[in-house]
């Protein structure tokens, strides 16, 4: 006679997964659970709850990858329980990693002379892949702190008071705040200004050549005496000037040659970095020598670049990169040697185990594709985000409603606001737009611009390459049908509110809360989520 456990297990063996006990009992939330389940049970218990969640083709808030090739995910399968940092385990994972950064360096015009060996431990460049932007980013900007200790050690006019400042625009991804807080360095912001979404070379200009007795926030935040001040301008404190291609607000960018021109011009020794992030694998696809708008290491200034290679590279998240221009600028005091992992390593990362799927990914997206194949995808991209503008231009209702505020000459990007003459009849909020739309699966963004054009609120729609035209235009269709409803729901209002969002962050992007109280709207510098 079987046992009560042998009962129990064969009970189990033959009953279809709902029928088992566990569908009709609370499952634990707060504390591990005493018994043991049947993984049949805890997946589609897992998945189920899943369901709730958003469809991620219908996501067109977030800039991540959302799909791929199903030999892409049998290679991430097979992959995922290889610890990426293992270099000395795992060796040919270590190989395939150089072999990446060596193929963005070249996309992103790294110079390497013909004679350079890539294999070797001294490439003319240096990079590395990262778990994100976040953390590429705050490797770059760390680079550049250490280097502007040295040169303020040389800088004959240099204070002990003396503090190092980043120079960027209010647009920026969280993680560039992220860095000065945590890392200590202060920040000279270029706000927006409605209309203008982008910093140009003008703006880093006024701050770089502003005298410090006359900034008095640098002055209290240094606390100097005029004296101490003297006639010392604040570019003598500024360590990077950030510059960003595809910014998340409105897929602009930021005049990077411009900037790197005035540098020049000025003598300012300033490093600048490019957050590529959502940007730096789309124009290197899409740029002719017509329209080439200069951003990447083709200028001298440009000391180190990050690309996201979770968004337009492809690859599902997460996985960045960091590219520094030649290997002395970053400072041999950041290196760490590792030998307890079997074999020496020579380390530069804030991040360290992780699976080594999505590097292997990245490879296998730049095998798969080639060039052809990412102008392709890329023209794709730009060609279903070039029709949803003209859609919101000419469509006779939606024409009178929309202005578009995006570059989508350079970026599959489509951000837009209400149109200054809004017709009377229009009494909903652009988040009560984005509200209705998620009603039907779409999930698209409102949130308000940055300071000081926080009065700005805007709708974004990335495109990302499984968005078909098919899609855009059951898409238009929503949005139109949408207004529609609004509209009549709407009619009686006295007038349209005024303060439009409250912002919350989501998995990439920004979202509204639903129906959110006028009076919470939030205000200044919404903070983007990698």
């Amino acid at each position: 006679m079987p046992t009560k456990d042998k009962s129990t297990q064969i009970r189990r063996s033959l009953s279809p997964t709902y029928c088992q006990r566990d569908f009709d009992e609370e499952i634990p939330t707060h504390k591990i659970p005493d018994v043991s389940r049947p993984a049949d049970v805890v997946y589609r218990l897992i998945r189920d709850e899943l369901d709730l969640d958003g469809n991620p083709s219908l996501n067109l808030a977030s800039f991540v990858t959302t799909w791929m090739d199903d030999e892409a995910k049998q290679l991430a399968e097979d992959s995922i329980n290889k610890n990426f940092i293992d270099f000395d385990e795992y060796p040919q994972t270590a190989v395939i990693h150089n072999r990446v950064v060596n193929m963005l360096a070249d996309l992103f015009h790294a110079e390497i002379p013909e004679d350079s060996d890539l294999n070797s431990e001294n490439p003319p460049f240096m990079g590395t892949a990262t778990i994100g932007s976040s953390e590429a980013i705050m490797l770059g900007l760390l680079a550049h702190k250490w280097n502007w200790r040295k040169r303020n050690k040389a800088n004959p006019n240099r204070s002990a008071k003396d503090q190092p400042y980043l120079i960027f625009g209010t647009d920026v991804h969280t993680c560039w705040d992220k860095f000065a807080r945590y890392f200590d360095v202060n920040v000279k912001f270029v706000y927006m200004e409605p209309g203008k979404y982008r910093v140009t070379a003008d703006d880093v200009e006024a701050i770089l050549e502003r005298r410090i007795v006359d900034d008095p926030e640098v002055m209290a935040q240094c606390e100097y005496t005029e004296e101490e001040a003297g006639d010392r301008k604040i570019g003598e404190l500024v360590s990077a000037v950030g510059c960003v291609v595809c910014t998340t607000f409105t897929g602009d960018m930021d005049d990077v040659a411009g900037i790197d021109a005035m540098l020049t011009r000025n003598g300012w020794d300033i490093p600048i970095h490019v957050d590529g992030a959502s940007g730096g694998f789309v124009l290197p696809f899409t740029e002719t020598e017509e329209n080439a708008e200069l951003w990447d290491f083709r200028l001298p200034r440009v000391a180190s670049i990050n690309v996201s290679n979770h968004k337009y590279g492809l690859v599902y998240p997460g996985l960045g990169t960091v590219l520094f221009r030649n290997p002395t600028v970053v400072p041999e005091e950041l290196f760490f040697d590792i030998n307890y992992l079997g074999g020496e390593m020579h380390n530069y990362s804030l991040n360290f185990s992780r699976a080594s799927s999505m590097v292997l990914l990245q490879y296998y997206n730049l095998l798969r594709l080639g060039r052809k194949g990412y102008g392709t995808v890329m023209k794709n991209c730009m060609d279903n985000a070039g029709y949803l503008v003209e859609q919101l231009q000419q469509d006779e209702t939606l024409k009178q409603l929309f202005e578009p505020v995006s570059r989508t000459d350079r970026f599959p990007v489509v951000a837009f606001k209400f149109a200054d003459d809004l017709p009377a009849d229009i009494k909903f909020t652009l988040p009560e737009l984005s509200h209705e739309l998620k009603n039907s699966g779409w999930i698209v963004p409102a949130y308000t611009m940055p300071a000081n054009a926080e009065d700005v609120t805007v709708m974004r729609i990335v495109v990302r390459e499984n968005l078909s035209r098919d899609m855009a235009e059951m898409l238009i269709l929503g949005l139109k049908e949408s207004v529609s409803y609004l509209t009549n729901l709407t009619k009686d209002r006295a007038e349209r509110p005024v303060k439009e969002t409250q912002i919350t962050a989501s998995t990439d992007g920004y979202t509204t809360s639903d129906m959110a109280d006028p009076s919470e709207t939030v205000k200044g510098r919404a903070q983007h989520v990698c």
